[in-house]
């Protein structure tokens, strides 16, 4: 049988040899069992435990005649491995994407999509048809095992390999994103993990100093300081996301909340931002906007339920030059209820 160190060592054969990656490999295995407490992994794995605890009793569940009351309620939980799979999807799986570790986060994202895309149906078909849930005891138990499974290769390969590769500071922004996502399947506060607390003080601090506040920018139509500016764009409400002309993610201001936005992911290539088989159309699209084919493209999608409207805009200069592309995501619940009145 394979073990967890084959499994690890076969990846980082196939990795272009460089310094993070040769001294990965000549690490022992990592230690997953005694992590400082409020380490980012801890509590991913926390959200495993959790979770599974709950899937272990649907399964049981599952088999019964007659399903309890509580059973429908507790299958429209599974929701929250959502917001599990966005701390993976945004946070780790960019960052081991920098170190050229592409292969397992690939077939993660393919397979957390496989089963977000299962539970939204599954989850939609309860809602509309709650009386019809013993005609799908196949695709639940499919579904559970499936979630199931991918705990354990969380804790085989993808957590194994975080810790591996990344550093401390990388730790301290995964920490911090992480709480802006927020936990999944938890209850109570998450914990604090001291040396990260005091790096995002003194980040926070050295953003401070650096800034020009009172600096302004100008416009046609007049000038804004640097304040008025990131104040009026928090009013906003529309996820904003700028992608430079050399495919970078430069800037998000994410008052709308509707994806998440590490800040992390800051300086990544778009392409590492998105799942592999949505890559493609990413190239497709920008390779447009730069030739000019078109210069902009919009998606409407139901996200969680939601009427949200996503809107690509090519960014040019005034002579025409390509600068970059702008993301425009936007939640249009109130919209929609405004009108229906």
């Amino acid at each position: 049988m394979t073990t967890k160190e084959e499994l690890l060592q076969s990846y980082h054969e196939n990795l272009q040899p460089s310094d993070a990656t040769r001294r990965a490999a000549a690490m022992s295995a990592p230690d997953l069992e005694n992590l400082p407490e409020g380490h980012p992994i801890r509590g991913l794995r926390a959200e495993n435990e959790a979770m599974n605890t709950l899937i272990e009793r649907l399964l049981e569940e599952n088999e019964f005649h007659e399903p309890p009351a509580s059973f429908l309620p507790a299958i429209l939980r599974l929701n929250g491995v959502r917001t599990h799979y966005a701390k993976k999807e945004e946070i780790l799986m960019p960052m081991l994407y920098r170190y050229g570790v592409t292969g397992p986060s690939d077939v993660m994202w393919r397979e957390d999509d496989e089963i977000k895309k299962e539970l939204g149906v599954l989850t939609q078909t309860f809602k509309e048809e709650p009386d019809n849930i013993l005609l799908y005891r196949g695709r639940i138990r499919g579904l559970l095992q499936h979630m199931q499974a991918m705990t354990k290769k969380e804790d085989l390969i993808l957590f194994p390999l975080c810790l591996r590769y990344f550093n401390d500071d990388e730790w301290y922004a995964v920490y911090e994103d992480a709480i802006t996502i927020g936990t999944a399947f938890l209850t109570g506060e998450p914990e604090v993990w001291e040396p990260a607390e005091a790096w995002k003080a003194g980040q926070a601090e050295r953003l401070r100093i650096s800034e020009i506040e009172e600096g302004k920018v100008r416009f046609e139509g007049g000038a804004l300081t640097v304040r008025e500016l990131r104040a009026i764009l928090k009013l906003v409400g529309v996820d904003i996301t700028f992608i430079d002309t050399d495919d970078m993610l430069r800037f998000f201001e994410n008052e709308g909340k509707v994806f998440a936005r590490p800040k992390s992911a800051l300086g990544n290539a778009v392409y590492d931002c998105h799942p592999p088989q949505v890559v493609p159309a990413v190239r497709q699209l920008i390779a447009d906007f730069r030739a000019k084919k078109r210069d902009h493209m919009t998606v409407w999608r139901m996200i969680a339920g939601k009427p949200v409207s996503v809107r690509y805009h090519a960014v040019y200069d005034r002579d025409g030059k390509y600068l970059g592309t702008v993301e425009f995501v936007q939640d249009c619940t109130d919209i929609l209820a405004h009108f229906k009145k």
